[in-house]
Formats: C-alpha cells, structure tokens, sequence
C-alpha cells in the first residue's frame, strides 16, 4: 500500500496538469502556436469538473455484466436511484490506473459511512473486458485492499464498448483513455465528469451535493422565503469577468444561465491556432442567427489577462464581426483563472490552451468537447445537437 501511495505521488506529479480528451480525435489538441498534437501523457490529465448529462448512459437497455466475484449483475440496477463513484481502469495499466486505485479507495474511507449504508454505490469498468476476467480484476483490487462496497465489472466486449460510448468515455486504443471520475445519482442529469486523480477530499465534497434533497430548492421557514438551491450555479458560481465592451458579466448568471454555451480558450496575440478558431466561430454565428444572444452564447476566454484588456478584446471582437452574444471576456487575475480552472482551460503558459471548443446545454446538462480546427460544418453538426437536445 506504501509503495502505491509512492506511485501515486510520483505518476501525478510527473503528469501534466492540461485537459484531458477523451477520443481520439480530441487527443489532437493544438497548442496556441503549433498544431502538432500533445504526447499521450499529456492526454492522461485533467483538472476540469463539469456537470453533464447521463440521459444517454442511462439506457433502458439491461446489459449483464460481471463483478469480481464473477457474479452476473446489470449496470443499470447497481446505479438506479444511487449516488454513484464511476472510474475507468484496465488491469494491464502502468501508468494511470494504480494511482487512480489508490485514489478511489481514499475516496471509500472517507465516504465509509455512505458506502456501507448503501447510500453510495463506488464501480470501476474495464475497458479491456477481454483480458480483464473477474479473476483479474479480484486480483487487481486486492492491491488496494478494496475490501466490501467497490464492485469492479467487466462483461462482453460488446456490452462494455456500448456502456462505454454512452457515458462518453469510451476510447479506440485502450493506452489513451484518460483518468475520468463520474460522480451523480441514478435517474438524474447533473453529474460531474472530473479528473480521477484529483484530491480525494475534494470528490467527497462533490459527491456529498447529491445526498442533498432532490429538489432544485427548499423553504428557509426562519426567513419566511424560498431559496433556490442550484448545482450549477454553485459550482460556476458568478465570479465576475469583464467583456469586449466593458461591461461586468457574472460567469453563470448573466453568460451561462439557462443557455447554450460555446467555449473556447484564445489571447489576442495568437497567431496559431487561435485565428482559425474565430474564424470557425465567425462562421457559426453566422449559422445561428437569431439564436445567438437569445438562446445561446459564444464565449471566447482569454488566457492572457496582461496584454488582452477591455480594448484589446473589442478590437479583436470587430475583426471577427463579433455580434450580441459572442463575449470576449477578460478580468481581474483571481477572475479570468479561476473561471478557467472551472472550466478545464487554465494553463500554466498562455502558449498552452488547446483549441477544444466546450458546448454545454445548460437546461439539459448535455456537455460535448468538440475540436476546434474541424470542418465548420461537423462543428455545427456538433452543436446542432446540443442545442436540440431534450430531457428525458
């Protein structure tokens, strides 16, 4: 178990602390001024958290799977009605999925008391369901001395794969997936897609938000008023960033509420892969017409606060024809970060930022990663979806 903790210290240190992707498409992230694509390495991290929807991997499909102990189980039931811990491992793996064990059963002990009063389900997949029998993955979590309340699954690869594609995470080459966590309830929408590494007391106190009360409020009797308690909110919170015209915008309340958002990492001075990402979005703008500002927003960041101010980002804006509901947005250093960090685009060095546009459906929770550089009209297919989508 020492040596584990030694490993995880050592692999996450030596990992990058960039956005991770999640297909091999995405994998090909550009930095500012090359468009050589990042090492797999890169590819293995993340520090974004995000709430998504799960209307899709909440199939009504009942697929059989196998835990440890070789007994028959259905995914679907493990997770109905349940908070749920979800990683993603291969037994073969030497470089993500020893840390991410330890991770997970720090995670265990410190949500002991749910796990054993059934309240929290803890499952990892395979994604190798052909080498990892049950017999391997027992094998495997004995390592970390898993003990009751983490059940590990494998099945038929046909299963796995579909499963795998629902949640969004699954990946053609096994060596490329990355180190994601979903945290949620069974039968809801807002989970949290994070980084499998993170801080383990950090993912208790995410996970501790779904054994809230399942309304999206509650009455404060003492006050004699409703409160409106949302997960979203609190987790973007209305940290306030400034805009190519100078006005003061709160990051939920006034760009993303209720809105479908368009995010996208830039600085002005960019002469790489920044360019033809506007130039992308120019034309998308063009394709949204009247839904632009009314039903969705395109929000380019900044990642140099320094150079790009409030005249800088207008000047830019124009030469982009950028129009009511495409903000540039800059801000106070604390600001601009710490909206990034949330949104998995902080960077070390501004050279850095990858060129993934976010698309998220506020109402829905359905978050898609869609490249940047594409083809405008697959980009558009892309967010054609997320706008159209529906909750079940």
């Amino acid at each position: 178990m020492k040596q584990l903790k030694i490993s995880l210290l050592i692999i996450t240190t030596l990992l990058c602390q960039s956005a991770f992707s999640q297909t091999k498409k995405e994998s090909k992230k550009a930095s500012c001024c090359s468009t050589s694509t990042k090492t797999k390495k890169e590819a293995h991290c993340s520090s974004m958290s995000m709430p998504m929807s799960m209307s899709n991997s909440e199939t009504k499909q009942r697929f059989s799977l196998q835990n440890q102990f070789g007994e028959d189980v259905n995914f679907h039931d493990l997770i109905k009605g349940k908070v749920v811990a979800l990683n993603f491992i291969f037994t073969s793996c030497k470089t993500i999925c020893p840390p991410m064990g330890v991770n997970f059963i720090h995670l265990k002990k410190l949500m002991n008391k749910r796990v054993e009063n059934s309240e929290l389900v803890m499952l990892t997949i395979s994604i190798d369901p052909i080498t990892d029998t049950p017999e391997r993955l027992l094998e495997w979590s004995k390592k970390f001395e898993a003990g009751p309340g983490w059940t590990l699954l494998t099945g038929e690869k046909k299963n796995i794969t579909t499963i795998l594609k629902n949640l969004e995470v699954y990946t053609a080459l096994k060596e490329e997936h990355a180190p994601i966590i979903l945290l949620g309830k069974g039968g809801e929408n807002n989970w949290i897609r994070t980084n499998g590494l993170a801080n383990p007391q950090e993912l208790a106190k995410t996970l501790n938000t779904f054994f809230d009360p399942p309304t999206l409020g509650y009455i404060n009797n003492q006050q004699n008023k409703t409160e409106i308690y949302n997960r979203d909110e609190n987790y973007f919170t209305n940290t306030e960033l400034i805009n190519q015209h100078g006005d003061k915008m709160r990051l939920y309340a006034d760009l993303m509420k209720d809105k479908v958002v368009i995010i996208n990492p830039f600085f002005s001075e960019c002469t790489g892969v920044c360019p033809l990402m506007s130039s992308n979005l120019e034309k998308i703008q063009e394709y949204l017409g009247e839904k632009l500002g009314n039903q969705v927003h395109i929000i380019s960041m900044t990642v140099d606060y320094k150079t790009d101010q409030q005249n800088v980002l207008k000047t830019y804006a124009e030469s982009y024809n950028a129009r009511n509901g495409w903000y540039f947005v800059t801000g106070k250093k604390e600001n601009i970060e710490f909206a990034l960090k949330k949104l998995g685009k902080n960077v070390s060095t501004r050279e850095g930022h990858d060129s993934i546009f976010l698309v998220g459906n506020l109402n829905t929770k359905l978050w898609k990663k869609v490249n940047g550089l594409a083809a405008v009209n697959d980009i558009i297919t892309q967010i054609d979806s997320v706008i159209n989508d529906q909750i079940d």
